[in-house]
């Protein structure tokens, strides 16, 4: 038996409208693949985030601390890690992880960079900072005490208790971190001495302290720059010394970067002053007049150069502002006429110097500190 026009009508028609919802259902699942993939999907894992179940495309974080002026002549504390989280998705992402020690009074108007990390790319909204519980705190009359951090200060100045077990403490701060894509990232945290709040500092029962501290974003540290006079630096060991190119290499964690110092017109002989840091190994502060994350290359404001030692016995001269500096084996002369000096110097106390320049056989200071023990190896 045969089909008729019309059978035959209606099943091209049939077949036609089945072909058309074949050819949207391919359309739909290749868009919604795209999308999928946009979104950060697929297999593999993350750098070193957390909850996010897949590899999207990251941007570095770079971490800084800073502080404004405070009433404190020193406040040593260790920080061991930061990390920034999504608290909707669980995405987290390590910024730092090896400790880092600061005197807190160090970062009034610098804006210290302390680690770049790379994270997967997308909102963060919260900052879980882990630190020590010890602090040593000393005032601006020289009263020194161990310390412990007690609790904390809120965005609207409230105490709040803090997260401790042992002698690691921790707080989780509010705070926007969007990270973008393939682009650099800025963060800091700021510790805000003069809301710090310290208990029996000089009393007979237990020091500690209440402290505060807050994050700023990129836009927030542009302002200081700009309007507040802030200066972004950068600490650790240098190579490569090129007196001719007046160029060196300065190690921070596993990040080197190349400084360009031709700029710096203001300090003494900074070329012996460099190969003398770079001979004995001592750590450089590079004050940053930019910095490009991309190409690791900075050009610089000022180079100090920190020693930690002791003042040798018989040799401080408190007319000509001298002293003898002894540290690892090696003796120097000191001349802190120009220096800002921080707590009382005596025969055999033990001092940070931060250097500027050499003048003939003396190695000239602008910043004098006289240390307790917890001080060694500060990253500031």
């Amino acid at each position: 038996m045969g089909f008729s026009l019309n059978t035959l009508k209606l099943f091209r028609e049939e077949k036609e409208d089945t072909m058309r919802k074949l050819l949207l259902l391919c359309i739909l699942v290749f868009i919604a693949s795209i999308l999928f993939l946009a979104c950060g999907g697929g297999g593999g894992g993350g750098s070193s985030s957390s909850g996010g179940g897949g590899t999207s495309a990251s941007g570095k974080v770079a971490l800084y601390a800073t502080d404004d002026m405070s009433n404190y002549h020193q406040v040593i504390s260790t920080i061991n890690k930061v990390q920034i989280v999504n608290t909707g998705t669980g995405a987290t992402c390590d910024v730092l992880t090896s400790p880092v020690t600061l005197d807190l009074t160090n970062l009034s108007s610098v804006l210290q960079l302390l680690n770049i990390a790379s994270c997967p790319s997308g909102p963060y909204n919260r900052i879980h900072v882990e630190f020590s519980k010890s602090v040593t705190v000393t005032d601006n009359a020289d009263k020194t005490a161990p310390c412990s951090f007690a609790s904390y200060k809120n965005e609207h100045n409230q105490p709040n208790t803090l997260q401790c077990s042992g002698n690691i403490c921790s707080l989780d701060i509010n705070g926007a971190v969007n990270v973008l894509a393939n682009q650099n990232n800025k963060l800091a945290l700021d510790f805000r001495l003069k809301d710090f709040e310290v208990n029996n500092l000089t009393g007979p029962n237990n020091c500690t302290v209440t402290m505060k501290v807050s994050p700023l974003t990129a836009s927030e540290m542009d302002d200081k720059t700009k309007n507040e006079g802030y200066k972004e630096a950068i600490s650790g060991g240098i190579s490569n010394l090129d007196t001719t190119a007046k160029t060196f290499v300065i190690t921070k964690h596993d990040k080197t970067f190349t400084v360009d110092y031709s700029g710096i017109t203001t300090q003494q002989n900074i070329d012996q002053l460099l190969q003398f840091a770079q001979d004995k190994n001592l750590k450089v502060q590079v004050k940053v007049s930019s910095m490009d994350l991309d190409t690791g290359t900075i050009k610089a404001s000022a180079v100090y150069v920190k020693i930690e030692g002791a003042i040798k016995q018989g040799t401080l001269n408190t007319t000509n502002k001298t002293f003898t500096l002894t540290f690892a084996s090696n003796e120097i002369t000191v001349d802190y006429s120009s220096a800002e000096v921080e707590g009382a110097l005596a025969d055999n106390v033990k001092v940070e110097v931060k250097l500027m320049g050499v003048q003939g056989t003396k190695f000239l200071a602008s910043n004098v500190e006289v240390e307790m023990e917890m001080g060694e190896g500060m990253e500031d």
